[in-house]
């Protein structure tokens, strides 16, 4: 058995008999990686404070047969503001099971680990949170290589379009000509389309200043969960939770 050292963000866990704990983390060197906690549950744990949903800690690991264990971890960012507010922690959820749900045992990067390290800064501060989702959901998409095709016709190429389709089967947006050739496609505004062009070319931290309207936010939403669940193939617990308490 060996020793390892990396730095990861708790994105799940799940209890484990009386004391223990299962948590998922995402480092960027490994990617994604479970780990199980040791009387982490106690009180008097050492590893309590490192260990809790979204906190962002240095991990001394011991590789195991079938599940790594937790040695020691050193807090680097609690998070804490998420966690003492319902629809933020509620949000972060559904980022933390989307990027679980994407991403593949022990598949290494960084740059997806610093993008969700970036999303839970921003959470703590963004206002609209609905917004953020849509655009959490297009970036997270575009990094893992699913980036849907907003500047033209997925199937001929037509950039000039008075009016446009998104398919999430085509994966991409559809001219007058092509529409049909996706028989769930979706019309969309030019409103709603530049929108979408705006989230994939701007940095991440310029879209909290980004306003839209409702009509324009559940268009987006639309558009945007049909083709995130198209591309996982199962419907997210904690998207189901945000729908029930009206919060996405």
């Amino acid at each position: 058995m060996g020793l390892y050292t990396t730095e990861a963000v708790v994105v799940g866990y799940r209890d484990l008999g009386e004391a223990d704990r299962i948590l998922t983390l995402f480092s960027p060197e490994k990617g994604k990686i479970h780990a199980v906690a040791r009387g982490v549950r106690r009180p008097r744990s050492p590893l309590m404070a490192g260990t809790q949903l979204f906190s962002y800690s240095k991990f001394l690991l011991v590789e195991g047969k079938n599940l790594d264990s937790v040695s020691q971890c050193e807090l680097k960012e609690s998070f804490f503001k998420i966690r003492e507010d319902l629809d933020r922690m509620a949000y972060g959820a559904y980022f933390a099971e989307l990027l679980r749900l994407s991403t593949r045992e022990c598949d290494k990067s960084e740059e997806v680990f610093r993008f969700f390290l970036k999303t839970l800064f921003l959470l703590e501060v963004w206002e609209d949170l609905p917004l953020m989702a849509r655009a959490f959901e297009l970036k997270l998409m575009a990094l893992l290589g699913f980036a849907p095709q907003v500047f033209c016709c997925v199937n001929c190429g037509e950039k000039r379009m008075e009016n446009a389709w998104f398919g999430s089967l085509s994966g991409g947006i559809l001219c007058e000509k092509c529409k049909d050739r996706d028989e769930k496609a979706i019309k969309i505004s030019k409103e709603t389309l530049a929108v979408m062009r705006h989230i994939l070319k701007k940095r991440y931290e310029e879209l909290a200043k980004l306003q839209v309207n409702s009509q324009i936010k559940g268009e987006l939403k639309k558009v945007n969960l049909d083709f995130v669940l198209h591309q996982l193939e199962r419907k997210p617990r904690t998207l189901r939770f945000l729908e029930d308490i009206s919060l996405l």
